[in-house]
């Protein structure tokens, strides 16, 4: 049995106790309950006023962290983006390089052949070689920039990953926060319900009384 639960009960059995002593008596005791009630009362009003104050500062928390969680998913879609953007460039250089390659093929396809025809040719043979050298540079050149690209590929995903976490961190937040919530709400619940039990057992007793006594205004 509760402490109120235990208070109300010595209420119940000083009410009959006063009945049985007269009204003088009565008088005295009904006023020392409804003044204990009373303190009680305030007590209660007092504690529920901490609580609605405990919860005003869970639900700023709660908002606080939705906007955050709001702005890493933003930050994560903006990854995104970047990283698809990588892609279609590495896609883009990949197939810049195949192209670079067949017509790199074909030159020394042409240098073959021009090198049976030396005599005739060897001007010919000469730009052919220099030209070789150039797309064998922008080969190379290629080739760097897709490991460059392939490399911030790698980053940008890491970087989401670590994103994607903090999110599930903060959504787990969210998620302990709204369940704090609810459980001061079913205490504010709880103590309003006894207040209301205090206010109608003070209502009864000053109703009872003989002699009205200043302390039952409002009762």
């Amino acid at each position: 049995m509760s402490a109120i639960g235990r208070r109300i009960n010595v209420g119940l059995v000083v009410c009959i106790v006063l009945s049985m002593i007269g009204a003088s008596g009565a008088t005295v005791l009904y006023q020392d309950s409804a003044s204990e009630l009373r303190t009680q009362n305030e007590n209660l009003r007092q504690e529920n006023a901490e609580l609605r104050q405990t919860l005003d500062e869970t639900e700023s928390n709660l908002a606080s962290t939705r906007t955050r969680v709001n702005e890493l998913e933003e930050t994560l879609e903006t990854r995104s983006a970047d990283v698809d953007q990588v892609a279609t460039n590495l896609n883009q250089t990949e197939e810049q390089l195949n192209a670079t390659e067949s017509q790199l093929a074909e030159t020394r396809q042409s240098l073959r052949e021009s090198q049976n025809r030396v005599g005739e040719l060897e001007g010919t043979v000469s730009e052919l070689r220099n030209e070789r050298d150039t797309l064998q540079d922008e080969v190379d050149d290629l080739e760097s920039t897709i490991d460059d690209l392939e490399t911030e590929n790698e980053d940008l995903e890491e970087e989401r990953d670590e994103l994607e976490e903090q999110v599930s961190d903060l959504q787990d937040e969210i998620d302990d926060l709204e369940s704090e919530i609810s459980s001061l709400e079913s205490d504010i619940d709880e103590l309003e319900d006894q207040n209301q039990e205090l206010r109608d057992d003070i209502e009864t007793i000053c109703s009872r009384m003989e002699t009205p006594d200043p302390t039952c205004e409002g009762y």
